[in-house]
C-alpha cells in the first residue's frame, strides 16, 4: 500500500492526437479496402457475364460462317497474288502501232512477255526505209536491244525481214501507260 496518493499519469495532448488520427486513418483505410474489394467483385461479376453472353453467341452457325469466310478471304487474298504477276500483251501491241515506220508493215508478231521479247516478220520496200525503221527502235527508251535477224528479197523485189525486239519489263506491266 501507498501511503502517498500519487496522480494517476496522463498522456500528453499530442499523444491523445496522434491516437486519434491513427483511428480516423485506420478506419478511412478500412473503407477504401472495402470500397475497392466490392468494385473488384462487382467487375468480376461483369467480366464473367460479359464472357458468358460471347460464349453464347458463338452458335455453331456462326463458326460456320466464320469458317466459310475465312476460306473466301483465302481465296480473295490467293488470287489478288495471281493478279498481281499477271502481265499485260496489250502494251506491246499499241507502242509497236506508234513506233512503225509508215513504209513498213508487219505480217506476223511474236510476243513472249515472260521474257520481254517481241518477234516481228514484216516487209518494206526499200532497205532505207528498214534502216530507218531500226532507227526508230534503237532511240526508243523502253526498247533494250534490236536484232535483225533475217533480210531478204522477196517478190516484186520488196525486203522481208525478220526482227527480235527485247522490251523494258514495265511495259508488260497492267498498270502502264505509254509516254505520249
Amino acid at each position: 500500500m501507498e501511503i502517498i496518493p500519487k496522480k494517476p499519469s496522463q498522456y500528453s495532448v499530442w499523444f491523445n492526437i496522434l491516437l486519434y488520427i491513427s483511428l480516423i486513418l485506420f478506419v478511412f483505410v478500412l473503407v477504401v479496402f472495402l470500397i475497392f474489394n466490392n468494385s473488384v467483385k462487382n467487375s468480376q461479376k461483369v467480366l464473367k457475364n460479359t464472357e458468358d453472353n460471347l460464349a453464347k453467341e458463338d452458335t455453331p452457325e456462326k463458326a460456320a460462317l466464320k469458317k466459310e469466310i475465312a476460306a473466301a478471304q483465302k481465296k480473295i487474298n490467293d488470287f489478288s497474288g495471281l493478279i498481281d504477276q499477271h502481265l499485260a500483251n496489250t502494251e506491246p501491241f499499241k507502242f509497236i502501232e506508234r513506233k512503225t515506220h509508215p513504209r513498213v508493215w508487219f505480217s506476223q508478231i511474236n510476243i513472249s512477255s515472260r521474257e520481254g521479247t517481241v518477234s516481228l516478220s514484216g516487209e518494206t520496200k526499200s532497205f532505207e526505209s528498214l534502216g530507218q525503221q531500226l532507227m526508230i527502235f534503237r532511240e526508243e527508251t523502253l526498247v533494250r536491244s534490236v536484232a535483225l535477224k533475217n533480210v531478204a528479197i522477196g517478190k516484186e523485189g520488196r525486203i522481208v525481214f525478220d526482227l527480235s525486239i527485247s522490251l523494258a519489263p514495265e511495259i508488260f506491266k497492267p498498270s502502264f501507260v505509254l509516254p505520249e
